[in-house]
């Protein structure tokens, strides 16, 4: 165990194992209080991770079961984790958005030949980018699940994205089309980014488990 947390226990782990193996684990404080209507404790999760749902449930509900507790608070969570569909009442909780994961592309072409793609996809886009010159330009994205390339071109732009707007949508957690409809993109041919965006999107959200 290490040090407790503001006031709180000590770090305490709590393991899922299925025929001897573990299959995951949940790492907490708990912090006792009482006021005049009795147990008002409060558990602060540290991380939870799970190699199968029927671990995961587990974990959240042993943390969701822990006596003489009326809090758990999770924190630096995936936006779409899956305890919002644990619970019976979701609207009872109290979700905070924060940013926790930041991303500059200093290197268009590398960075979108690195990933693989949701579905296939072949579009050139228009780069602006005025801080970083090299970027700028026309740029030809083919890819799928198994790889991409993405070459300088001189094909006509289907769509006009700042390397901001790329940086946004680059890990799946904001698509092309939402960026186009608040004006952070412009579609050049018609019905373009539709299909590019699907392409960029991906099964889980983009989630830092861990500060750096």
């Amino acid at each position: 165990p290490q040090g407790g947390s503001q006031g709180g226990s000590p770090l305490e782990c709590v393991v899922a194992e299925q025929g001897g193996t573990t299959v995951g684990y949940a790492r907490f404080h708990h912090t006792p209080q009482w006021d005049v209507s009795g147990a008002r404790g409060t558990i602060v999760l540290r991380d939870l991770e799970a190699r199968d749902p029927a671990a995961y449930a587990a974990l959240w509900q042993f943390l969701f079961g822990i006596d003489l507790t009326s809090t758990l608070v999770a924190q630096n969570r995936p936006v779409d984790d899956a305890w919002q569909h644990l619970v019976s009442d979701v609207r009872r909780c109290e979700r905070q958005l924060r940013d926790g994961l930041f991303v500059r592309l200093v290197d268009v072409g590398a960075a979108l030949e690195a990933r693989p793609y949701r579905s296939p996809v072949d579009v050139v886009l228009e780069i602006e980018d005025s801080f970083c010159p090299w970027n700028e330009g026309r740029w030809r994205l083919s890819g799928d699940q198994e790889g991409a390339s993405c070459t300088r071109t001189r094909a006509a732009a289907d769509a006009t994205v700042p390397v901001r707007a790329l940086a946004s949508a680059y890990l799946g957690g904001v698509t092309l089309t939402a960026l186009a409809r608040a004006g952070r993109a412009c579609e050049l041919r018609r019905g373009a980014l539709a299909p590019a965006s699907l392409a960029f999107g991906n099964e889980t959200a983009p989630w830092l488990p861990h500060s750096f």
